[in-house]
């Protein structure tokens, strides 16, 4: 017992170790209820779209910072920011931790520099592997939070971009949370969404990928 604690503490070893206990004893403070899941949990935030029927503005004003989209790309490809960080990194750490501590023993390495020679291969081949195992995790957050949004999105007035009528599909924006999204709307039969008319969104038609929207007249 003794031989295996100097292991994975000697050298780079420590730093995988320490993000393990980390995430174990995270886990275990939330199974015993201490905490809820979003205990020490943060939102990163990425530019992605909503769905399919949604445009996600990049700032307030629309614009984007190039100087950060590069850094976006890669949140988004290894699946950080679709799920809650603590799950990305749970499925992280077990897999860095192993990769390091397996193969720095099986080579012999002790030392803290020449360890990195090994850690941070380890580090890319364990966020790839994190990637392949949160896949499932995504499809299901993904669902999770297109269904809030578009709870969300009831009540609220939107400006037709492009109008629409009962037959014909149009667009509406709508601000949430300081970022500009588009949706697909229809309105009710003889009645006509004009572009850059108000509307307020009454109803989600699953069936037909669009919201339900009326005329709204603010009361002076």
């Amino acid at each position: 017992m003794n031989e295996f604690l100097e292991i994975i503490f000697t050298g780079i070893n420590a730093i995988p170790t320490a993000l393990f206990l980390f995430v174990i004893i995270y886990w275990i403070i939330v199974i015993l209820g201490f905490v809820g899941t979003d205990f020490l949990d943060f939102d990163i935030e990425v530019d992605m779209d909503v769905d399919a029927d949604a445009e996600v503005a990049a700032t307030s004003d629309g614009s984007a910072s190039a100087g950060v989209a590069w850094i976006n790309h890669i949140l988004i490809f290894f699946n950080l920011g679709r799920i809650p960080v603590m799950i990305w990194l749970s499925f992280l750490a077990l897999p860095l931790w192993l990769l390091t501590i397996l193969t720095n023993g099986w080579l012999g390495i002790e030392n803290f520099f020449l360890g990195l020679l090994v850690f941070f291969p380890a580090l890319v081949a364990s966020l790839f592997l994190a990637k392949f195992l949160t896949w499932p995790f995504v499809k299901v957050f993904a669902r999770i939070d297109e269904e809030s949004k578009e709870k969300e999105i009831l009540g609220k007035v939107g400006v037709v971009t492009l109008p629409a009528d009962h037959n014909s599909k149009g667009q509406a924006e709508v601000n949430y949370s300081g970022s500009f999204l588009r949706f697909y709307i229809l309105t009710k039969e003889g009645i006509k969404a004009n572009k850059g008319g108000k509307v307020l969104f009454i109803n989600h038609l699953t069936d037909k990928d669009a919201f339900l929207v009326e005329p709204y007249h603010e009361i002076d």
